[in-house]
């Protein structure tokens, strides 16, 4: 019976010390936007980044600013930084109409630089 008992225990802790992993890791990245969702709002802009276009479609500034509007902390700016980087690379945007995106659809919190020499975690 004194086995069973100290089984029960350690499975306990186990579960408890589990637990608060999930609940600590949770934390770390809550409110943090995805790269999906930055691809994603992104998308109607992609003629213009891809230098296919002069201008940002209709869709792109109304897409832009409702993920500026997401992003609350640095968290938020980071991951957005680090999407754009690694997503600008492998399609082949062009950095000044990435640059000019901001200012254009006037954004505020969704400016962070695009460029593949980027340190995203500085990115406040």
């Amino acid at each position: 019976m004194a086995v069973s008992k100290k089984m029960v225990e350690a499975v306990f802790v186990v579960g408890l010390v589990v637990t608060v992993m999930n609940v600590w890791g949770g934390v770390s990245v809550e409110g943090a936007i995805s790269c999906n969702q930055v691809v994603s709002a992104m998308t109607p802009c992609a003629t213009y980044l891809l230098g296919n276009a002069a201008t940002p479609a209709a869709a792109c500034c109304p897409s832009i600013r409702g993920l500026d509007s997401q992003v609350k902390a640095t968290p938020d700016r980071q991951a957005v930084c680090n999407c754009l980087k690694t997503q600008a690379q492998s399609y082949g945007v062009k950095l000044g109409k990435a640059a000019n995106l901001p200012g254009l659809c006037k954004v505020t919190d969704l400016n962070v630089p695009i460029s593949p020499n980027v340190d995203c975690s500085k990115v406040h």
